[in-house]
């Protein structure tokens, strides 16, 4: 048993030492749009990156937006009269984080998504598929987001009742979580955090191994 104690107390503090400190994670709800590309399906955990302050700078990006011509999903109409918006992020972390979304708040709209994270809009940023945001990676070209890296992504159709430009990523809170907030007009979420995940299954190994 104290050797099961020991073994599990090991894994648990490399699982730490091999990933960078942990912001606050939280757990959303996804559905895919089976219309739609692949999105995240089901109840996961996931981190959020936003703006300094609130967020720390382990989850830091910086953030702004221009109006553009592109049009990321061809298969969903386009508004004329609605602007599709660029908006530009870089990653102010020490780390690179794997496949990144966005989720609208609930007061954004826009009609390229790829389903619904915390019943709001959401789409993968990405090149693939019939639904591609993503116009510009600064470094490696392979949709992993590292450190001081520029992203830029596009939003077709987008509006937000509050007048709150698509480039505001400013409180924590996910789709839902951030209804009625008016520092966020959206959120950036990685790929879950599949490490934690090997962690907890390596434990449970250990369990069953007693």
């Amino acid at each position: 048993m104290k050797k099961i104690l020991a073994l599990s107390t090991a894994l648990v503090g490399l699982l730490f030492l091999v990933s960078p400190v942990s912001g606050e994670l939280m757990t959303v709800n996804s559905v895919e749009d089976p219309n739609q590309d692949i999105l995240l399906n089901g109840t996961i955990t996931v981190h959020e990156l936003g703006n300094n302050p609130p967020f720390e700078p382990n989850e830091w990006i910086d953030s702004s937006w221009v109006e553009t011509l592109y049009r990321p999903c061809l298969q969903n109409a386009d508004d004329p009269n609605i602007p599709n918006v660029e908006v530009t992020i870089v990653n102010k972390t020490a780390r690179t984080w794997e496949w990144l979304y966005y989720v609208a708040d609930p007061e954004t709209g826009l009609t390229n998504n790829d389903g619904k994270v915390n019943s709001c809009l959401a789409f993968e940023i990405n090149k693939i598929g019939a639904n591609t945001p993503l116009v510009y990676e600064s470094l490696t070209q392979d949709s992993h987001f590292e450190p001081n890296e520029t992203w830029r992504f596009v939003i077709q159709d987008y509006t937000n009742t509050n007048n709150l430009v698509a480039s505001l990523f400013g409180s924590v809170g996910v789709g839902s979580g951030s209804a009625g907030d008016v520092f966020s007009s959206g959120s950036i979420i990685p790929e879950p955090c599949t490490l934690s995940l090997l962690g907890l299954a390596g434990l449970a190994m250990l369990r069953r191994r007693k």
